[in-house]
């Protein structure tokens, strides 16, 4: 438990965007400004996230209407998934399905959503149809073959080791032994003395990578997993903390080793999985100076990033798309929406920061 004395208040916690984006099909991927851009259509790694949010909403503030979005979603990733259990991602406005199988993130990712899915205070009805899920892809779990996917499996790994009452077929210490085997045998490949990283390149979710090792490790015990989870992440963390704000990297060229770090444009979804990974950190080692750093990552949405402006409207719950060199990008996608909710909730859960209570909740604890 986080002392009180070192909370920082924030707005409260608004579903009202993420519920506007969402129509009886699921939940649309990009808005123009604030108004949904149809012509993008919908995808399984958004529906996927958004039944994170809204279940961890649920279980925060006791909200019926959380579990209202919760069956859309879960009806959106029953749809999409195939006979073999692999998911399709993109789907067009007019319900056409835009791939065949969808990318292996979004395998994994669905894989993550659903496995701590299981663990809120959902009904069992709803977990029913997500069991079944988990349970018709895991023939497909092994085939995955990139490290983001593979850091993803680790997560729901993990979630489903908490889940008790529910279990599903499968022996999480033995997959992430080999999930953990994969990302330290890329991280053996790809570090040296000056690059303590999985890949010559950071690009998206960076802070994922040693997330998932940190999550190999609490389900192993193996010390090598720890060791370059925490090699891995401080290495980061040199890299996106500056004058402790954070700063993550940029997507125009991403950074390439030996190369320069881009400042912009700065994505939301770098902000949530820096503070997931540091309230893993500070479970181990340097707990103040980790818990600091996991409240930076939810204040950059407030306002405690290099514009010192902020992405988050509370009046309705929506996210800027990131940080770019003139300013806020005006659009507000659900990935940027749902990154933000996300990191609030967490942040909430964890009593890191103090939140004022949506108007409508109904607090359970």
């Amino acid at each position: 438990m986080i002392c009180k004395s070192v909370l920082r208040k924030m707005p409260s916690i608004n579903l009202d965007y993420l519920e506007s984006l969402t129509d009886h099909i699921g939940l649309y991927q990009h808005a123009t400004f604030g108004v949904p851009n149809l012509d993008f259509g919908y995808t399984t790694d958004d529906n996927c996230r958004a039944l994170i949010v809204v279940s961890k909403y649920f279980d925060l503030y006791n909200e019926e209407r959380a579990i209202k979005l919760a069956r859309r979603y879960l009806a959106f990733l029953q749809w999409v998934q195939r006979e073999d259990g692999y998911f399709r991602n993109e789907v067009s406005i007019n319900r056409q399905f835009l791939d065949e199988v969808g990318s292996e993130d979004a395998q994994a990712r669905t894989f993550w959503a659903l496995a701590w899915f299981m663990n809120t205070g959902v009904g069992e009805d709803l977990k029913g149809a997500a069991k079944q899920m988990l349970e018709r892809f895991l023939p497909n779990l092994f085939s995955l073959q990139h490290p983001r996917p593979w850091a993803f499996i680790l997560k729901g790994l993990e979630g489903l080791s908490k889940n008790k009452t529910s279990p599903v077929p499968l022996d999480h210490v033995k997959a992430a032994s080999i999930f953990g085997e994969r990302l330290l045998a890329l991280y053996k490949e790809q570090a040296d003395a000056s690059w303590r990283w999985f890949e010559d390149i950071m690009t998206w979710g960076n802070a994922l990578l040693p997330s998932g090792l940190f999550s190999a490790y609490k389900l192993t015990g193996r010390k090598e997993f720890l060791t370059v989870a925490r090699e891995s992440f401080e290495f980061l963390c040199e890299k996106v903390f500056e004058r402790e704000m954070f700063m993550p990297v940029g997507n125009r060229g991403w950074y390439h080793k030996n190369g320069t770090k881009p400042v912009f444009d700065q994505q939301p979804i770098e902000a949530m999985w820096m503070l997931i990974a540091s309230l893993e950190a500070a479970e181990f080692y340097s707990p103040e100076e980790n818990l600091e750093r996991a409240r930076s990552a939810v204040e950059w949405y407030f306002g405690k990033n290099i514009h010192r402006l902020s992405l988050y409207n509370p009046l309705d719950g929506s996210c800027a798309d990131g940080l770019t060199p003139q300013g806020l990008n005006a659009n507000r996608g659900a990935e940027s929406t749902i990154s933000c909710l996300l990191s609030m909730l967490i942040a909430q859960e964890k009593n890191l920061l103090e939140f004022r209570l949506p108007k409508s909740a109904g607090v359970k604890h």
